[in-house]
């Protein structure tokens, strides 16, 4: 329950910033187009791949196959952190093209539903690193913390899902404005 609280709270959080900007934007009579730089695509890519590999990981976890499960983890935390590597060099793109926080509410819009998914995202980073570490201490044939580490493994995953639909929600809103 505390879960699903937390990913609505987030969902209402996102939904009210993309209704401001709706609000916002149509008003703006300099409004210029943005080019999108090629690698929000790929960083897109790079959050639908992390979910394949997460949920190969729970199923391998719902084996008791503990080395699939911690290499298809670690899999899922690199590929992470190159979602942010890729959306810092977007950033770094868009910068470089002149597009700023300041004067220009698209710029506005990318920096900040960019930068408050990521913090997001770290979070998820950080509960996969705490999945990871738990499972060292599993041992094959112990079923009670198998159980609770499924559990887990569920929860932690609800949340890492959520994070590629928000991002792929917010990154449509990005293409429909820019």
């Amino acid at each position: 329950m505390g879960m699903v609280l937390t990913l609505v709270s987030i969902a209402c959080f996102f939904g009210a910033l993309v209704i401001a900007y709706a609000f916002i934007l149509p008003d703006q009579p300099t409004r210029a187009s943005i080019a999108i730089p090629w690698v929000f695509w790929l960083s897109t890519g790079l959050m639908l791949v992390s979910s394949l590999t997460l949920q190969v990981a729970r199923r391998a976890l719902w084996r008791a196959r503990l080395g699939e499960y911690r290499r298809q983890l670690f899999g899922t935390i690199g590929l992470g952190y190159l979602f942010l590597a890729a959306q810092i060099a977007g950033a770094w793109l868009l910068l470089a093209r002149g597009v700023t926080i300041s004067g220009n509410p698209q710029g506005n819009m990318f920096y900040v539903f960019s930068f408050i998914h990521g913090a997001h995202l770290i979070g998820g980073i950080g509960g996969m690193h705490w999945l990871y570490s738990r499972s060292k201490r599993l041992v094959d044939g112990e079923e009670q913390p198998l159980r609770r580490h499924r559990m887990e493994a569920r929860l932690t995953a609800m949340y890492w899902h959520f994070m590629g639909v928000l991002w792929i929600g917010l990154f449509a809103f990005l293409l429909l404005w820019a």
